[in-house]
């Protein structure tokens, strides 16, 4: 009984680390910098896209796919939208590039610019403001063909530093006429994952929130990729 229990024991263990292995091949660490900045400044850079989008034309508001390709920079980071809570589940069919690919599966950003509850006055107010929506958080899945990386996300939450968005003064996302720029804190859980290779794939990302301002609300996208 005792050479079976060891043996079962070992079993478990070589499967954790097969697991961790399979992990650190796809994607970043959290406590690692791709390409010179935190997960934490990562965090920053996508609100600083995705605001910087006129509405009409923003990722995040994308149902098919057709602008997957919107506003992309140059560099080696490839930016994956998911979609706004309290949506329908969205199916995006995209060409990309064989870079990282950034996946903000679940966030939360509060700004000086906007409502509650997404306002906050000072940098801490911010901190706390988006802190406490992202504790909300209950279910969270990632999968890239097929293989389950929602343990890696659950372990990959971090807050940003304090940063400043532009965005349009007119078509902005937050629907407000006339204001240009903000300060913000975002707060949420993402994954890095490293360049897929050439190739079709399919990455599936979900999030639902249990408690606070978004409590009840969920969002679901699934990508159907050709890396090329």
């Amino acid at each position: 009984m005792k050479r079976i229990s060891i043996l079962l024991l070992i079993l478990v263990a070589s499967t954790a680390l097969f697991a961790q292995d399979w992990a650190d091949s796809i994607a970043y660490s959290a406590h690692s910098t791709p390409f010179g900045m935190t997960y934490g400044d990562w965090q920053a850079a996508y609100i600083q896209y995705f605001f910087s989008i006129p509405a009409s034309i923003n990722p995040i508001l994308d149902t098919t796919g057709e602008y997957c390709n919107v506003a992309q920079s140059s560099g080696p980071v490839f930016f994956l939208n998911s979609t706004f809570l309290g949506g329908p589940p969205v199916t995006r069919t995209c060409t990309i590039p064989a870079k990282a690919l950034l996946l903000p599966v679940a966030g939360w950003e509060c700004s000086n610019i906007e409502q509650p509850p997404s306002y906050g006055g000072n940098p801490q107010d911010m901190r706390t403001c988006a802190a406490t929506a992202i504790d909300g958080v209950g279910t969270l899945k990632l999968s890239v063909d097929g293989k389950n990386l929602s343990q890696l996300l659950r372990a990959n939450r971090v807050q940003s530093p304090y940063y400043t968005f532009t965005m349009p003064a007119t078509d902005n996302i937050l629907g407000l006429d006339g204001v240009t720029s903000g300060f913000s804190v975002s707060d949420g859980y993402l994954v890095m994952l490293k360049p897929l290779s050439p190739g079709y794939h399919v990455i599936h990302l979900f999030d639902s929130f249990v408690s606070g301002p978004a409590a009840g609300l969920s969002a679901e996208v699934t990508y159907k990729v050709t890396v090329q």
